[in-house]
Formats: structure tokens, sequence, C-alpha cells
């Protein structure tokens, strides 16, 4: 397929900065280097005949079935604007109002196909070139019911029947119902042959560079001269296509702005209870996310004290009330941040800390261990106990923060179960109990001994522990009938032994721990 390398490329650029300020004055107020096409879909329905009202498209809409106008498709840090068009069938294409023959050029939109799965069906984006031309989509084998293979690859692009593809390059398994930034590179040869397609799926948005690996890339294919942009859906399933750009470079198609945004406006706080809650106007030119402030004098100066994304206006900051803070939050994007808003300030209420969180025990020898999550603002943590869940629940000790352990081991009894629940003391005073958590201290498990009649039988005893030897004539699990051998005995904190003169029926014995 041929093309002409000394076509109208210098008119083209010059009706590109002309597009690109009257199609962007409402979306962004910085510049960007050379957006050749911009389709955002602003229209309330679309069927054959429509005329194209976006920026860099000429003519009218061909439609071989009519789509449907949708909500639009987001993705974090790219401009937005407008609805989407889903197509469930045929083919839906408009012209470019200058073709792309020459050098490099970028096209990104933003494409998602429905949760079904759509088999071996062809769906996805083309672009004519009068004959054989580029196709990007789902349906290219292996699929599944929730993932099938993205790729790229030709089509016949005449008609408004939809057609098959053959492969050119597998970009890897999709996940259905997922919305795709796309952004595609062809680097034209002015030869005719051997055009390099290079796909980027979910790459940064905003930015200079698209800061992933690409996907995948075919090097040998004639692109041939695109003259629009069509989806193709062959059989079922449908797709949605939202935010077609066509540019010179990556940062011309994904919003890229090359000064930082507009500082945010209208930032309010309100004080609440060891808090306070941040509200401000979204910031022009095209921020990506939010740095908040803070500072404990007035005129700062300010540290950052955490990041909201660029979706959000709201920021809750948690913080010991009874003290006046000040506030400022700056914008900012791929090229900086902005200066800060102007600052505003809340004196939150000083409460009590949050009662302690995941109360846990682990029980031992006479004693219980205990931890919890720290709470906010808490200097010290009160550990009660009780012998009935109900409670009352008495002071047994405490920690000073930021302790979050405590073993109990006054007084307990080995297989009584008790009660714990932990308070934590701040500035503003006790908080409430955490919820109750129980624990049964135990002694060393027994275990099991069979000896020649007449010899001693040994065991390590704990120090101060009561034991008691037992025996029996058979071993018959739970069901075995266990003699007391002689009184119990208090460990010495080494080896205990008894002697058993007796013989049979005493054939087997073991040592069990009382106290």
């Amino acid at each position: 397929m041929s093309r002409h390398p000394s076509s109208t490329n210098g008119r083209v650029g010059h009706l590109a900065i002309a597009l690109m300020v009257v199609a962007f004055a409402a979306l962004s107020n910085l510049c960007h280097a050379s957006l050749n096409a911009y389709e955002p879909f602003n229209y309330s329905s679309l069927a054959n005949g429509t005329n194209a009202t976006a920026a860099g498209f000429t003519g009218q809409w061909t439609c071989g079935s009519t789509p449907s106008v949708v909500s639009g498709l987001t993705y974090t840090g790219l401009p937005v604007a407008d609805s989407a068009l889903s197509s469930g069938s045929a083919r839906q294409f408009v012209s470019l109002a200058n073709s792309l023959s020459t050098g490099t050029k970028w096209i990104s939109f933003l494409f998602k196909t429905s949760a079904a799965d759509p088999g071996a069906n062809i769906n996805g984006v083309y672009f004519p070139n009068g004959g054989t031309g580029l196709w990007f989509g789902f349906g290219l084998s292996p699929y599944s019911p929730t993932q099938g293979q993205l790729g790229i690859g030709s089509m016949n692009t005449a008609g408004t029947a939809a057609l098959g593809a053959a492969s050119l390059a597998q970009l890897g398994l999709g996940t259905y119902g997922t919305t795709y930034l796309v952004a595609i590179q062809i680097q034209f040869n002015t030869s005719g042959t051997n055009d390099t397609v290079t796909v980027y799926l979910n790459p940064v948005a905003n930015q200079a560079t698209p800061g992933v690996a690409a996907a995948g890339s075919a090097a040998a294919f004639d692109v041939g001269t695109i003259t629009g942009v069509g989806l193709n859906v062959q059989g079922a399933g449908s797709i949605m296509v939202d935010e077609i750009r066509v540019g010179d470079t990556y940062g011309d198609v994904v919003g890229y702005v090359n000064i930082p945004p507009n500082a945010p406006t209208g930032l309010n706080a309100t004080s609440g209870t060891n808090l306070v809650s941040l509200s401000w106007t979204a910031a022009t030119g095209s921020p990506t996310g939010y740095n908040v402030k803070r500072s404990t004098v007035t005129g700062g100066p300010y540290t950052n004290i955490g990041i909201a994304a660029a979706s959000s206006v709201n920021y809750n900051d948690s913080v010991l009330g009874g003290q006046t803070y000040y506030y400022v939050v700056s914008a900012v994007n791929g090229a900086g941040e902005s200066t800060d808003s102007l600052p505003v300030s809340a004196t939150p209420i000083l409460g009590s800390p949050a009662a302690p969180a995941g109360l846990a025990t682990t029980a031992g020898n006479a004693q219980v261990t205990l931890s919890w999550a720290a709470s906010p603002f808490a200097t010290s943590y009160t550990v009660k106990r009780a012998t009935v869940f109900a409670g009352p629940y008495s002071p047994v000790g405490a920690t000073t923060a930021p302790t979050v352990t405590y073993i109990d081991s006054s007084g307990l009894n080995n297989g009584t179960t008790y009660y714990y629940v932990v308070s934590a003391t701040g500035a503003g005073g006790p908080s409430a109990d955490s919820s109750p958590v129980s624990a049964t201290p135990v002694g060393p498990l027994p275990f099991f001994i069979s000896i020649t009649p007449g010899v001693n039988i040994t065991w390590f005893a704990s120090n101060g522990v009561t034991y008691q030897v037992q025996w029996a004539s058979a071993l018959s699990g739970p069901n075995a009938i266990w003699n007391n051998l002689g009184g119990a005995i208090t460990g010495n904190g080494s080896t205990n032994s008894v002697f058993d003169p007796v013989g049979t029926p005493h054939n087997f014995f073991h040592v069990l721990s009382i106290q």
C-alpha cells in the first residue's frame, strides 16, 4: 500500500494547533505539545449520518447498526469529558480530518468489553485505510469465561459488516469488564512496508512517558494510510470506547501538561474530637493528586502529612485535640507542584483515646499473656480482670505507651477461666473498656510412662507445681482406670522420683500436674 511522505504535513501541523486551542480550552488551560484529534463523544445519541463534531475528525459517522451513548469511562490521572460509545454489533467509524501516514504517531483510547465471555468473537477498535488495516481488541485465542487474549491484528477495514482479524501480536490475557487505557505508537516506514506498531496497556497517564513496559509490538506490517477510527463487534458481547486521542508524542494523548497545576481554592477545616476534616475545591490544570500539609504555628513551616488522590477533595487528619492546627493544600501533576492554598486553622476537641482493639490472650502455666492494638494518643493502658464475663473488672496491672503487651501472673489458678478488658488513658482522660476476652491457665501436659516394676518413676518437676503419680493395669483409651500411687508431691525444680515396689497389676503409669 503506497503513501506519500511529501503530503500536507505542514498544513496538518497548523490545523492541529488550531484544533487543540478550540477543543481543549474547557478541558485544560495548559498547553499540550501537539494534539491532532480528540473525540470525547459529546453526543446525546449517534446514528448513521450523524455529523462528527470532535476536533480533528470530519464528515459523518458511518454506522452498520446504531450504537449507544453511555456514561463515560475514567482512568486515574487522565482528563476525561462527556460520554462513551457502546457498540453491540456491526461497525461504526468516522474519518480523521488529516490522515496518518508519516513519522511517529500516538493513538490512545479507553477500552472496555462487556463482562460476558465474547468467545472467539473479534471485538475491538480498528483503523480504516481502504484495505487491510490495524486492529486492537479481545477475541484472539486463548479465551475463557472471564479472560480473553488481548492483541493486535490485521483486518479488512472496508464496509460496515463486522469482520474477523488475523493476529499480529498477542499481548496477554485481559479481564472482561475491566477498563483499559490503550496507547498505540505507530512508527511509519516511508517505504510503505515494515511499520512498527507498539502497544502499552494501562500506562501512567498525565506523564511524558508510559512508565510501563510495552505489552507487545509488530514490526513487519504495512499500517497503510490511516483515514479514520472505528469500532468492530463481531458476534457476542459488546465494547465501550471513550477518549480517543491522536498526537505526535505519548504525552499528547494522555493529558500530559508541561507546567504544574494551579493551587487549590476553597480550603475548609472542620473540627471534631481529636480530628480535623479538610475539604477544598478541585484545582485546575489536570492535577494527579494533592499534598496535605500541617503546622502548629500560624504561617508555618508546613509539613506534609498525607496525599489525597486526584478524584478526592477531602482529607481527615487524626490529631490530639485541645490545640490549634494550621493547614494548606497543594496540587501536583507530572510537571510538578502548585503553590500552597490559602491557609486555614482548626482547634479540635480534646477527647479520650479510643478503646483498645484487637485484645488477645495466650494462656500459660498459672499466667496469661495479653496483647492489643495501640490506641492513638494513648499514654498508658490499664489491664483489668474478672472471673465472670459481665464483671465487675478490677485493675491487675498497667503499661506505659507504646507498650501493648502484659503478662498477668497475679494469683492465677490453673483450670480457672479469667476474663480481661483493657482501657487506654491519654490527655483527654480514660477510654471505654475494650471488648472482653477470656483465658484459662493450664499446667504442663501429663505424659505416659511404661516402666519395669520396682524401678523409680522419674520426671522433671517444676518448682512449686503439685504432681500426682497414678497407675493402671491396662491401657484402654479414655476408659482406662487410673489409681493414685501414694500422695501428691510438690515439685522441687529438678528431677523428682517415686518408687513403686508392687509390680503387676501396676503395669502403666502417668504423672499429672494438679495445681
